[in-house]
């Protein structure tokens, strides 16, 4: 009879930031979620998402600002998890990325940055018969902001994704105008 079921789910989210000095940072994540369900093993879940983190973001001089950072990715989604499309979400994966952020204010006015960010991961199709192949990615982003009057600021950013083992790329822009509100709130539109 499956008119009903059980689900016991375990959750955990963590996270830690530590300043070494006055301007290197060393920050962290960890977020865990197990899931067993009287339905059986189809109906049961497991995530994980573990990341490591080193900043510099310097006091004296503002002008260089950079994020290197490790993330660790496990997800067995649950026959019922579902995408953004509607459709079951049926496969595991497991992924190491590591990433680069740089942004460098060129002038009071102009930020120019980039980030760098490479996926050496596997994809399984099944869970009952779990052969995974690989799912490596490379992202690239370019960008730039303009401070053009008193609280408004424009910025364009250039992406492109590769997929060397799917033989496919994706490239896209991504052009916005926002608002600061405060010291630390900013609201805007934009374009992709």
């Amino acid at each position: 009879d499956t008119s009903s079921s059980e689900r016991t789910s375990w959750l955990l989210k963590n996270s830690f930031k530590y300043q070494l000095s006055e301007d290197w940072r060393l920050i962290g994540k960890f977020n865990y979620a197990v899931s067993d369900s009287s339905m059986g093993d189809s109906y049961s879940g497991d995530y994980t998402e573990a990341g490591l983190g080193y900043a510099y973001r310097p006091v004296q001089n503002d002008r260089l600002n950079a994020l290197f950072k490790y993330t660790y990715f496990y997800n067995v989604p649950a026959a019922d998890q579902v995408t953004n499309a509607g459709a079951a979400s049926d496969y595991i994966q497991r992924s190491h990325i590591v990433s680069g952020d740089v942004m460098y204010d060129l002038t009071h006015r102009w930020t120019v940055g980039g980030k760098y960010a490479y996926r050496q991961g596997e994809v399984a199709q099944d869970r009952n018969h779990r052969e995974f192949f690989d799912s490596r990615a490379n992202l690239y982003v370019l960008r730039a902001d303009w401070h053009f009057v008193h609280q408004w600021d424009a910025l364009v950013e250039v992406r492109r994704l590769d997929l060397p083992d799917a033989d496919d790329s994706r490239s896209g822009v991504l052009v916005g105008v926002y608002r600061h509100v405060g010291n630390h709130i900013k609201a805007g539109v934009g374009y992709n």
